[in-house]
């Protein structure tokens, strides 16, 4: 060092300052890590007995990177960003620190000094906050640009009490209080899962779970092509719509008994909603190899039913399918030589399901209505289900859009080769007495 000129040495010095910042501060979230926060947090604790904690983390974010790739990854992690950045003064008080769990960033953590009227923090008072936190988040990850990801972001929040101890290093003490709010995040919810996983179970036992229809029909001429059966909990419950329901049960090990039952409840009640017209029923893909299907509970209801494996379209999500879809095949092919028809529900949401289709060839193809809406006046949209389109051509499956709400996509949807559709421009998800026949 010594030896370089003064305008070297400078140039040195920022090079490495660069580097320090890069490290401890985040590009995409413009947000430092917060270890570069100790020493605002160290002044603040001087006058107040504590700080509060809160920890934001988007649990299945390391999704979103290995399925559409780091940009997609850096975008997400900058839109949540901003939603975060726009917190103080509303969800959180106006003074408070915001900062990332790392670099690059992966999660979110705030630094709340007083409540919002500069009083000290209660734990009620910090509760609080992490639940109004919470609900704004859970309600932008159902709009866009959030909404066309898949799975569905989950966002966990969690909080806790930073306070000065001076047995313990105080940069410690701050790890300590960030991890603590992590986990409580965690064991929240492994104390609503005991307490919902019961409910649910005791639904599942008691044949609480309910089956609304929506009508597929064909875009040309309008006929009705038949019904998809859509499970419901309990009314009035947290089950009742469908989407809590089913991570529930994946989470408490109740998934395949949760499928078997809304199973059974399409074809028993498809006898009198769906008679002559096809009937389109949800499965897991881990269901399709059991036995009950050509032998046993499925013959037998179908038969009750007067209906044949014909009469019913089995339809597996291509986002549970996985990476390897020739793991599904044998139990796929076995369907379709008992006579089922098989549809890959939620085709266009991202996955490169360029396997699937190749390998398993269904009937049908069910375009995400993340695709379908808004799709007379997006060109991208329309380029996206021209491609599907010529897919399905190849494989000789029949394409049905999902979610049209409007006669100008339907419109649009038709001259770009869909042959069926469903929506509410056509009629939402009804209990069986509106189609009985």
């Amino acid at each position: 060092m010594d030896s370089l000129r003064p305008e070297d040495a400078l140039e040195h010095f920022r090079n490495g300052y660069f580097k320090l910042r890069s490290a401890l501060h985040d590009r995409t979230t413009r947000f430092p890590a917060y270890p570069m926060l100790f020493d605002e947090l160290r002044t603040l604790l001087d006058v107040r007995r504590h700080l509060g904690v809160v920890h934001i983390e988007p649990a299945n974010i390391g999704l979103v990177e290995s399925l559409y790739g780091w940009q997609v990854f850096d975008r997400t992690m900058a839109e949540l960003a901003a939603i975060i950045t726009a917190m103080p003064g509303r969800e959180l008080p106006k003074v408070c620190l915001l900062a990332v769990g790392g670099v690059p960033a992966d999660r979110f953590v705030a630094f709340v000094p007083d409540d919002a009227a500069g009083r000290s923090l209660t734990h009620d008072d910090l509760a609080a906050m992490a639940a109004a936190v919470k609900v704004r988040l859970d309600a932008a990850l159902h709009d866009e640009p959030f909404a066309t990801l898949a799975p569905r972001l989950v966002v966990k929040v969690g909080h806790a009490f930073l306070s000065e101890d001076p047995f313990y290093r105080f940069e410690r003490r701050v790890h300590a209080a960030v991890e603590e709010a992590r986990a409580l995040q965690d064991e929240r919810q492994r104390n609503r899962d005991r307490v919902w996983g019961a409910e649910l179970k005791k639904a599942i036992r008691e044949d609480g779970i309910r089956t609304v229809w929506q009508p597929v029909v064909e875009l040309e001429s309008g006929a009705l092509h038949g019904f998809e059966a859509f499970a419901r909990g309990p009314k009035d419950s947290m089950f009742e719509m469908p989407r809590a329901m089913f991570a529930l049960s994946g989470r408490v090990g109740a998934e395949g008994d949760l499928d078997r039952v809304c199973r059974a409840a399409a074809i028993r009640e498809g006898s009198g909603v769906a008679s002559g017209h096809k009937l389109f029923v949800n499965v897991l893909p881990s269901t399709l190899s059991l036995t009950g299907w050509n032998a046993g509970e499925v013959p037998e209801l179908l038969a009750r039913a007067g209906r044949v494996p014909k009469d019913v379209v089995v339809e597996v999500s291509e986002r549970a399918i996985g990476a390897d879809a020739s793991a599904l095949a044998p139990a796929w092919d076995a369907l379709r030589n008992e006579g089922f028809a098989l549809a890959l529900d939620d085709v266009g949401t991202g996955r490169d399901g360029g396997e699937a289709l190749d390998r398993l060839r269904p009937d049908y193809l069910k375009v995400d209505a993340s695709v379908v809406r808004g799709i007379d006046v997006n060109l991208v949209k329309q380029e996206i289900f021209a491609t599907i389109a010529r897919t399905g051509e190849t494989i000789g499956a029949r394409l049905v859009a999902v979610g049209v709400e409007s006669a100008e996509e339907a419109a649009t949807l038709r001259q770009l080769g869909a042959r069926y559709a469903q929506g509410y421009h056509f009629a939402g998800p009804s209990p069986s007495a509106r189609w009985a026949t």
